[in-house]
């Protein structure tokens, strides 16, 4: 875990202002667009939350860039079946009915967690793995929870919530917002 601590540290040690507040923000805006994601379902007759919104947008993240990512759950919350992979449409659907339960991978159930407003949810994906040093993008559930309780640690040093030091790492080390 030290290995990741320092590493995480050596690299919002690099953060400007501007990608504090870029990282502040993006969960908010993420939020929004689960808003978006619930009221569409809503209006089809779904009974949904921002729980299911939030999951719906995480069960597309898998493998994709952010913009695709988006651009996915709004097509699925329109009735739509995005292309790409049938694990990820298989959440989706299960989003709709399960909520948080319905995503089993570490990192998808946090994602959702984060956009859904939990400011203590840490998302761990490739970036964040190379961020810490890994060689990997799927860490095991040992390395996974030594990271975020690394980005914690951060946290509480810069006086941010753990999911906006997650974002501002992820920022700083991927060189953009999206």
């Amino acid at each position: 875990m030290n290995d990741y601590l320092a590493k995480y540290r050596q690299i919002v040690s690099l953060a400007t202002t501007a990608q504090i507040e870029s990282a502040v923000s993006w969960y908010f805006e993420a939020e929004l667009i689960a808003q978006d994601v619930t009221r569409i379902l809503n209006a089809r007759g779904i009974k949904a939350t921002l729980e299911t919104g939030a999951c719906v947008v995480s069960s597309f993240s898998p493998r994709q860039r952010w913009s695709r990512n988006v651009v996915q759950a709004l097509e699925f919350a329109h009735g739509g079946q995005p292309t790409g992979l049938k694990n990820n449409l298989r959440m989706a659907e299960k989003s709709l009915v399960q909520g948080f339960d319905a995503l089993k991978g570490l990192k998808t159930n946090a994602f959702a967690r984060a956009i859904a407003g939990d400011e203590t949810a840490v998302t761990i994906d490739v970036w964040m793995c190379y961020a810490a040093g890994l060689d990997t993008n799927a860490p095991n559930k040992t390395q996974y929870r030594e990271m975020s309780h690394a980005v914690n640690v951060v946290a509480s040093e810069i006086g941010l919530s753990p999911r906006a030091t997650q974002a501002l790492i992820w920022i700083i080390f991927r060189g953009s917002a999206l």
